[in-house]
């Protein structure tokens, strides 16, 4: 179908293709944004944020709960 095998897009010229075998940094997981610089969790910032969960579901609740009756 293709002679001389499939064409390949061309690259932009800015593009920079990490060398082969490298990897990509890890990303954080959701523990680790809990976490003090020492490994340690960090119990005021989890409370801080169920915290306003709470107050961001309480605000949206009630729109929710509307279309969901329609």
């Amino acid at each position: 179908m293709f002679p001389g095998g499939p064409r390949q897009r061309p690259m932009p010229p800015n593009f920079h293709r990490p060398p082969q075998g490298s990897q990509t940094p890890a990303r954080p997981n959701l523990i680790s944004q809990f976490q003090t610089p020492d490994g340690k969790l960090d119990f005021n910032k989890i409370s801080a944020t169920a915290h306003q969960v709470k107050q961001i579901y309480n605000q949206v609740n009630p729109l929710i709960t509307q279309f969901i009756k329609k």
